[in-house]
C-alpha cells in the first residue's frame, strides 16, 4: 500500500460525506482510507457505514472518544501505507491532493511533502494561505515557518516508529509536526493549495466560553523550544512571536479570563527572546502581522479587538 489515508471523525456528520467524496475521487491508486470514530454520538457512524460498504479501500474503527491525537495514533497503528495522510473530518481535499503529494515525495526522495492550504468561509469564500513562505531557501527551516497543521503534509510511516500525537492537550499538531524536522533527511514543498480548511465557529478554537485547555499552548510552544531551540533558534523565536505573541493574543481577546494571558505572553517573551524585533524572519513578515504583534507586546488591548473585529478573525 502506498497511503494510508487516515480521518478522526467525531460528531462532523454534517461535513463528513464531502470529505469523504473528495477522498474518494482522487487521480490515484494503491491507497486506503482509515476512518477512527472517535466516540460520535450524531449520524457519523451511520454515514462511515454506508461508505464502508461501498468502498473495498475504507476501514472503519470504533473507539470511545479519547480526542483527536488518540483517534489519529489508533489511525496509524491500524494503518497499511508506506507514507500516512492526516485529513480532518469536516475539511475536504482537492482531487490531486494524493497523487501529487506521493509524486513529489517520491521524485524528491523525501520523507515529508508539505502542500499550501485553502480558508473556507461559510459564506462561501474561499481565501488561498500563502504557508510555505520564502523566507529561507533552508529546506529544514523553511519547514518550520509553516503552518504546523498536519493535514498538509505526507509523512513517511517510519518517521512513526520515533513519535506520537501528544494525547489530552490542545495543539496537538503544533506539538509534533515541527519535531518531525530531526527524523528527517529530506522536506519537499509543493507550492499549490490542495488541502482545504474550514473555518467553523464551532470549533475548538472558537469556542464562547474559556477552556483552560487554550493555556496548553505554552507548554507545547515550551516543548518545542527545549528539543528545537539549539540547532534553530531563529525559527523559534519566529513560532513564538506567530503562535504566542500573534494568535495566542488574539484568541484571548474573547476572554475575560484570557486577557491576563497577555502579560504572561510579554513576560515569556522578554525572558526567552528579548530581541525578538531583530528576528530575521519577522522583520520579512507583512505589516499586519508586524502591527499585531506589537500591539501585543504593548497590550493595546482596544486597537487589537478593532482590528480582530474588522479581520473578521
Amino acid at each position: 500500500m502506498k497511503v494510508s489515508v487516515i480521518v478522526p471523525v467525531y460528531n462532523t456528520a454534517k461535513y463528513l460525506s464531502k470529505c469523504l467524496d473528495s477522498i474518494i475521487n482522487q487521480d490515484f491508486n494503491d491507497y486506503e482510507i482509515i476512518i477512527i470514530n472517535d466516540g460520535s454520538t450524531d449520524d457519523s457512524n451511520k454515514i462511515i457505514n454506508k461508505y464502508v460498504e461501498k468502498y473495498s479501500n475504507i476501514k472503519a474503527f470504533n473507539k470511545q472518544n479519547g480526542g483527536l491525537s488518540s483517534a489519529r495514533n489508533m489511525g496509524i497503528e491500524k494503518s497499511n501505507g508506506k507514507y500516512l495522510m492526516f485529513i480532518d473530518s469536516d475539511d475536504y481535499i482537492e482531487k490531486t491532493m494524493i497523487k501529487k503529494m506521493y509524486e513529489n515525495i517520491q521524485e524528491n526522495k523525501s520523507d515529508i511533502v508539505v502542500c499550501e492550504f485553502s480558508y473556507v468561509y461559510d459564506d462561501g469564500r474561499k481565501i488561498r494561505s500563502y504557508s510555505n513562505l520564502d523566507y529561507t531557501d533552508i529546506l529544514d527551516k523553511k519547514y518550520l515557518l509553516t503552518p504546523p497543521m498536519a493535514p498538509i503534509r505526507l509523512i513517511k510511516k517510519d518517521l512513526f516508529k520515533n513519535i506520537k500525537f501528544k494525547e489530552g492537550i490542545y495543539y496537538e499538531d503544533l506539538e509534533l509536526c515541527p519535531k518531525l524536522v530531526n527524523y528527517t533527511k529530506k522536506i519537499s514543498f509543493v507550492n499549490e493549495s490542495l488541502y482545504n480548511y474550514l473555518m467553523r465557529d464551532s470549533s475548538i478554537m472558537h469556542q464562547k466560553e474559556f477552556n483552560n485547555k487554550l493555556l496548553d499552548i505554552y507548554k507545547v510552544l515550551d516543548s518545542n523550544y527545549e528539543v528545537l531551540n539549539k540547532d534553530y533558534h531563529d525559527e523559534i523565536e519566529y513560532m513564538y512571536i506567530i503562535h504566542l505573541l500573534r494568535t495566542a493574543s488574539l484568541r484571548f481577546l474573547d476572554y475575560q479570563e484570557g486577557k491576563n494571558e497577555l502579560k504572561k505572553i510579554k513576560k515569556i517573551i522578554n525572558d526567552k527572546f528579548p530581541n525578538w524585533k531583530k528576528n530575521i524572519y519577522f522583520k520579512k513578515s507583512n505589516k499586519k502581522i508586524k502591527i499585531i504583534c506589537y500591539l501585543a507586546y504593548y497590550k493595546m488591548i482596544l486597537i487589537l479587538k478593532i482590528i480582530k473585529r474588522i479581520s473578521g478573525k
